[in-house]
């Protein structure tokens, strides 16, 4: 019986685009088209696992090598889903690790990493009280924000301050917010962002306000970095091991986001050496074997703006690239190493 190479993708992610069900697809095609290896569809959070020594029997069971999860926060929240996964990490070596996924979903602890391994990032403020961002937000200059702790663009503002009133930038315009403090049940400190729509002018305003307010446990607060003419631009570009294999220019015309998720478009575009070297560097900061790596650029200068860790969109559609084929060539290759 050939070695697994156990594959975890929950089922909404691919379903969610076509480049991401190629994805799932591609991947388990290369490496069940392979001589040395076989892929084995596995549900963590459904296995029966109570201890250490059932993990090792599963593994061996099955002939299981190494386990690939494209996770996601909502899953790691599943209690069964996190006991099963630290069972089987003691045994066999999971694709991304459990260590650089805790690391990758902390925006504020992948910053500090970055910037101590000298690599661009942008000044930032950890914010944690209204009082805290008073200080902190200058007249007439514009921030971003964002919780630390999200992806997908969730809670992520352009705003500014301009004579003592607070304004956020949404679908094409600057609008007027009320921001203040809110005492949550567990007793810490909440910092609330409120749009002031006129309801009367339009209901439908009031579905969009119950999807654009947000409430931050902690606020991770930028400097706006970006100089494009055409709209809110970044780069995103998808790191397996020491190679990036595709990049898209991500734009949106109306809102600080650029996911296409939040209404941007993409086009496939060429990093620089300099920006190929910087992504890989990233996602090995955090000891990731894959990442999608955003940049922000402006005036000719690039900062990395996030590393983000599984699940996170492909561009097929865009670039024209075969992910699936090469992370299953990636991980196919890892095993081989491992097993000399």
């Amino acid at each position: 019986m050939k070695p697994k190479i156990g594959i975890y993708i929950p089922r909404w992610f691919q379903g969610s685009s076509k480049s991401d069900k190629m994805f799932a697809d591609e991947l388990f095609k290369t490496i069940k088209n392979s001589d040395h290896y076989s892929p084995l569809l596995l549900n963590l959070s459904n296995l029966s696992l109570s201890s250490k020594k059932d993990a090792v029997e599963f593994c061996r069971h099955q002939n299981l090598v190494l386990i690939t999860h494209h996770d996601s926060p909502f899953f790691s929240a599943n209690l069964k889903y996190k006991k099963n996964v630290k069972l089987l990490e003691s045994y066999i070596p999971f694709v991304n690790s459990t260590k650089s996924q805790e690391i990758g979903y902390n925006k504020i602890t992948t910053k500090n990493i970055l910037r101590k391994k000298g690599l661009p990032v942008l000044d930032n403020k950890i914010i944690n009280s209204l009082l805290d961002l008073e200080n902190n937000l200058e007249e007439g200059k514009y921030y971003v924000v964002k919780p630390p702790d999200k992806g997908a663009g969730t809670g992520v503002k352009l705003v500014k301050k301009e004579n003592a009133n607070h304004f956020a930038y949404h679908d094409g315009k600057w609008r007027k917010v009320k921001i203040s403090a809110k005492k949550l049940k567990d007793g810490k400190n909440a910092i609330t962002l409120k749009y002031n729509f006129n309801f009367f002018k339009s209901p439908l305003l009031f579905l969009q306000k119950i999807n654009i307010d947000f409430s931050y446990d902690s606020m991770l607060v930028e400097p706006y970095f970006n100089d494009d003419k055409e709209g809110f631009s970044s780069l995103r570009c998808t790191v397996i091991g020491d190679e990036v294999v595709e990049a898209v220019k991500r734009t949106n015309y109306r809102n600080i986001t650029s996911n296409v998720s939040s209404g941007g478009t993409a086009e496939k575009t060429e990093l620089t050496d300099y920006q190929k070297e910087i992504a890989v560097a990233a996602k090995n900061a955090i000891g990731a074997d894959y990442a999608g790596v955003d940049f922000l650029v402006s005036e000719n200068k690039t900062v990395i703006g996030e590393v983000n860790i599984g699940p996170f969109t492909l561009w097929h559609e865009h670039s024209g690239v075969n992910v699936g084929k090469i992370f299953g060539e990636y991980l196919m290759k890892k095993c081989d190493e491992m097993r000399r």
